[in-house]
């Protein structure tokens, strides 16, 4: 069945949680932390992309020493300073405001793990500048790790549409595809946030330098995959990449 979140941690946390989804989002968040846990035990973290502190609380729990959250809704932050202050008083979880999250106010290689779970996708592209900063304040031997952002690579669009190869197409046929196929409403204005392309591991190595991949090896695909010279995870459709800084 795979790890489950302890008992006495889902009975103080989960119903703090804002939605039936957050909280599954952060059963499988603690899940996947709790397998890697070592990677950040400890140590001072970046959650990159914040929102209203879940994911920081997962962190906290499982052993960071630090936590330092970094969001530019403002109403999040708001929100999530509440939901913080619930689940995990007394704890050393600060969640920030930063309207430029390509420009994060801290110094280079502050931090031994970053984690930005769900965050790129929303990101327009091009996203080099925002990863290229992750990679700035993350410290010599530390990982980065990216989560819930859908691959683009794979066929299926997963995140916002769940339309075959509709991320394979042009930015304004892809918004007509989906408007026509009623699996997008016309009247919103987010779709170059919404996540529709999803992130593929080329891009997110193109701007930096110095990394060693860490490879999932839960299934078969990712040995193939590893023996024959390419990305584990390369065709998952939500891959989980860890990067340590050489």
């Amino acid at each position: 069945m795979g790890n489950m979140i302890p008992p006495t941690i889902a009975d103080s946390i989960l119903p703090l949680l804002p939605s039936e989804t957050e909280r599954g989002r952060y059963e499988n968040l603690f899940n996947t932390l709790s397998e890697r846990k070592s990677l950040f035990a400890g140590h001072r973290v970046l959650d990159f992309g914040a929102s209203w502190g879940t994911s920081m609380i997962a962190l906290i729990s499982l052993g960071a020493r630090e936590v330092v959250g970094i969001e530019p809704s403002r109403e999040r932050i708001e929100q999530g300073h509440r939901l913080l202050a619930k689940a995990i008083p007394g704890a050393q979880a600060l969640l920030i405001h930063a309207a430029d999250t390509a420009a994060l106010p801290f110094v280079d290689g502050e931090f031994m793990f970053i984690l930005a779970n769900g965050v790129l996708e929303h990101i327009p592209q091009p996203r080099d500048p925002y990863i290229r900063e992750l990679w700035r304040v993350l410290a010599p031997g530390g990982h980065l790790m990216i989560s819930e952002t859908p691959n683009k690579y794979f066929p299926k669009e997963v995140h916002t549409t769940s339309l075959w190869f509709n991320h394979w197409l042009p930015s304004g046929l892809a918004h007509w595809r989906a408007v026509c196929r009623r699996r997008f409403n016309p009247n919103r204005l987010d779709w170059d946030s919404s996540g529709w392309r999803g992130l593929g591991y080329f891009e997110l190595v193109k701007p930096i330098r110095g990394y060693r991949l860490v490879p999932e090896q839960s299934r078969f695909r990712h040995h193939l995959f590893s023996m024959i010279g390419l990305p584990s995870s390369l065709l998952d459709p939500g891959p989980i990449w860890i990067f340590q800084k050489k």
